[in-house]
């Protein structure tokens, strides 16, 4: 009854009256209706709430985002909300850092688990055969590209028997073609020795042996810290987001929200 009759108040009467919310309950007021939410989504403070988170290092959530190109992924509503809380998404324990692949806070226990394995692009790109623009506006690299973890799996073994092939061909063809120079070199044919091609592609021989493909070779993962962000601790008083503290320390076990600190960060 008290939300029907503030729809029907003048929006001047709205905004003033949203004014007046922090984050947490912004969050529980976008929940009510679809036009509480586009209300909600449409409050400026959200672009001024997300250019107060900084790390430890004086860097902004924004230039880190930038730095990674994932600017346009998340809404600057869910990351201030997310950096109003503390807590590990994984154990509930105290977590410092953002991991920024999922964008969930996880604590430096539960980081080394496999599923927070980091690989570099090029990497990624190598191990799950894959162009760049394959990855464009995609979180999970290569299963939803292929369809199922089955799909990939066999999509990569038949990719790396082929590319196994191949570099076994090219190589054995390399060598015979070395050894075959050497030898007529080595008798004073040297017209026939410079005049010795591979015999599969008819080409000359390189200066360098075939290059192993990357596909086979070991992806070696990315240090984790490298992608995290750690923000200082940001906290609600009077409907408004500010710094918690001057000198940036926060203790295991504090609340960086008043409000609202024991929602899932996926509410955002």
């Amino acid at each position: 009854m008290a939300l029907a009759r503030l729809v029907a108040a003048p929006l001047e009467i709205q905004y003033l009256t949203s004014n007046e919310l922090g984050p947490s309950d912004l969050l529980a007021l976008s929940h009510v209706s679809t036009y509480w939410r586009a209300f909600v989504l449409s409050d400026k403070r959200w672009a001024e709430w997300f250019n107060l988170i900084t790390s430890f290092s004086e860097e902004t959530f924004e230039a880190c985002l930038t730095r990674f190109n994932i600017t346009d992924s998340f809404s600057k509503r869910k990351l201030v909300y997310l950096c109003l809380r503390d807590s590990c998404s994984v154990c509930g324990e105290y977590a410092q850092e953002i991991f920024i692949p999922h964008m969930k806070r996880v604590c430096e226990a539960c980081l080394p688990d496999d599923k927070f394995t980091v690989l570099s692009l090029s990497a990624a790109l190598a191990k799950y055969d894959l162009r760049e623009r394959d990855l464009a506006g995609i979180l999970t690299l290569a299963v939803r590209h292929h369809g199922t973890p089955e799909a990939l799996a066999r999509h990569l073994e038949f990719k790396k028997a082929e590319a196994r092939s191949t570099y076994t061909a090219h190589s054995t063809d390399y060598r015979n073609a070395v050894d075959t120079r050497t030898a007529l070199a080595d008798k004073g044919n040297v017209a026939a020795a410079e005049a010795v091609v591979l015999a599969r592609t008819g080409r000359k021989i390189p200066k360098a042996f075939p290059v192993y493909p990357p596909i086979l070779l070991p992806a070696r993962p990315v240090e984790r810290t490298m992608v995290c962000f750690a923000p200082q601790p940001l906290m609600e008083v009077g409907g408004e987001v500010v710094r918690d503290g001057e000198d940036g320390e926060k203790g295991p076990g504090q609340s960086s929200s008043v409000s609202g600190s024991t929602r899932s960060s996926s509410e955002a």
